[in-house]
């Protein structure tokens, strides 16, 4: 195993912190690649080559003792069983020797650690890559996912679920989270998952993809309920979930991931409820059947006289007002405007549609409209 430059130079820095003496870490080619003193960086090390080559830790009484050295302690630093490095204190005898033995061991830990963290990394890597290639390549080979899965310890042929979730701000818009913020969140996701080793995340632009092992309905809806505990704590947001059906196979998981997707669409546009099973989907099952030719007519029918930005400002009062089953206060309340201010925008949309959105069959054009919309995006 070779220590990489940055991981020996910040062991060396941390080590400085406990014994404030100068501390070197050399390659297994005798070469300091890491020091609390920078200008010994790249320099060659005579005594690291005597402790490589005789296996045992090494006094250095007097600078120049060897070549490229300095006065002080040098000990071989293992990794299961094998020199990688030496690591070495600078000072008398006096004062380092006794710091030898617990300088060596707490580098081999810090190393391990860090050999640990490169591994989980990789292996969470190739499971990435494996979970895009289960659901967005389309000509991918079963046996291929199957061996690929077995060799990652995931088995597909199993009951499974896809479940995506996704984060809007307070204006109901995507969230744009910050590089710690989607870390922290992500983690969480993580956290709730990680119990059972075949269950899987993985995230997509703004949402996040889980396809978990089925157990019950109800240990699905207890990860995502502790999830959306979580998440609500450190983001003052909403979160939305769709779920697909069961899955036994790579294109059964496929084709849950695309009802998730559906599902986690109209949770958005109904804003009711933060989890819709797509089994459960009412209207969005008729929609689904729609063929892009049929619902680009009907968008062009409902929204001709529209913007894009019109129809996004509409969509968010139409839903706010389904979701309070037509109350304007209520309505209003939320929106933070006044009801006469509603009333108008209300007979707005009446006007450049032709729907009025307080008329029981004209709610159902408008639903369908909002849906197709948002669906297309």
């Amino acid at each position: 195993m070779n220590v990489s430059k940055g991981v020996a130079q910040s062991i060396v820095e941390e080590m400085k912190k406990i014994i404030n003496q100068d501390i070197n870490y050399f390659d297994t080619n005798s070469t300091i690649i890491a020091s609390t003193d920078k200008s010994r960086i790249g320099q060659y090390h005579g005594g690291a080559k005597k402790v490589i080559e005789r296996n045992n830790d090494l006094i250095i009484r007097y600078d120049e003792q060897y070549e490229g050295a300095k006065k002080g302690i040098n000990l071989p630093v293992y990794f299961e069983n094998e020199i990688v490095g030496v690591i070495g204190i600078t000072g008398d005898k006096e004062e380092v020797e006794k710091y030898g033995q617990i300088i060596q061991r707490m580098t081999e830990i810090l190393i391990r650690e860090e050999y640990i963290k490169e591994q989980e990394s990789i292996e969470r890597e190739s499971k990435r890559q494996f979970i895009e290639e289960l659901l967005f390549r389309s000509n991918s080979d079963e046996k291929t996912l199957l061996l690929r899965g077995e060799l990652l310890n995931i088995k597909i042929s199993i009951p499974r679920v896809v479940v995506v979730a996704r984060l809007l701000d307070v204006d109901d818009r995507e969230a744009l989270l910050t590089p710690n913020v989607n870390k922290s969140i992500l983690k969480i996701f993580r956290n709730n998952i990680d119990k059972d080793l075949q269950n899987l995340i993985v995230q997509n632009s703004t949402d996040f993809i889980m396809i978990l092992k089925i157990i019950s309905q109800s240990n699905i809806e207890r990860i995502i309920n502790n999830i959306m505990e979580n998440v609500k704590r450190i983001y003052d947001g909403k979160i939305f979930f769709g779920i697909g059906d069961i899955s036994n196979n790579s294109k059964e998981i496929k084709k849950s991931y695309i009802e998730a997707k559906k599902a986690l669409d109209l949770a958005v546009i109904y804003n009711r409820s933060n989890l819709i099973y797509y089994k459960n989907m009412d209207i969005g099952l008729l929609i689904d059947d729609i063929t892009k030719e049929s619902s680009d007519k009907y968008l062009s029918k409902v929204f001709n006289q529209m913007e894009t930005d019109q129809i996004d400002e509409y969509m968010l009062i139409f839903s706010t007002l389904v979701k309070h089953n037509g109350s304007i206060n209520k309505t209003s309340d939320e929106l933070f405007i006044h009801k006469n201010t509603l009333q108008y925008r209300l007979n707005k949309l009446r006007e450049l549609t032709g729907y009025d959105p307080r008329v029981l069959s004209d709610i159902a054009v408008l639903q369908i409209a909002f849906i197709l919309y948002k669906l297309k995006k």
